[in-house]
């Protein structure tokens, strides 16, 4: 990379350059005075806004709400509903873990089912499963490309 020097008293008198210093900074300062004029208003906006919301909320409100709440439950997607932690959430949905503590107490009526199908299974049908199941595996494995597992 090249670099280049120049120098702007070549280029600029005295008053030019505090004339550009001074448009600068009234240009930074209208910027951030315009930044804060819009949080400022935001936050007034939002503490009016939730003192009217709390001044509303009684009586039937409150039934209302639930209600709301619970419909809103009904129609979020599996994915929300059973969303576990990633980059960022920090902690798993109460619908994971209930998900969680469900299969957790499910496990040994899965195993017994499980177990209940393989005596059910005669051996020729076994051997023809894992026969399926072996020859999957070994094809993947040659057909792979070089350096990706399969």
């Amino acid at each position: 990379m090249t670099d280049l020097t120049i120098n702007i008293d070549d280029y600029l008198g005295e008053e030019e350059k505090r004339q550009i210093a001074r448009d600068e900074f009234r240009a930074a300062c209208a910027g951030r005075s315009a930044a804060d004029f819009e949080r400022i208003l935001s936050n007034a906006a939002y503490d009016l806004v939730r003192k009217e919301v709390d001044d509303a909320f009684e009586g039937d409100m409150v039934a209302t709400v639930r209600a709301n709440a619970l419909r809103v439950i009904r129609e979020l997607s599996s994915f929300t509903v059973f969303n576990r932690p990633n980059a960022w959430d920090t902690e798993s949905s109460k619908g994971w873990k209930y998900l969680q503590e469900a299969i957790e107490a499910a496990k040994p009526v899965m195993a017994e089912r499980v177990l209940a199908i393989i005596a059910e299974m005669d051996g020729d049908d076994l051997r023809g499963r894992l026969d399926g199941l072996i020859g999957d595996v070994i094809v993947s494995k040659l057909t792979a490309p070089a350096g990706v597992e399969a």
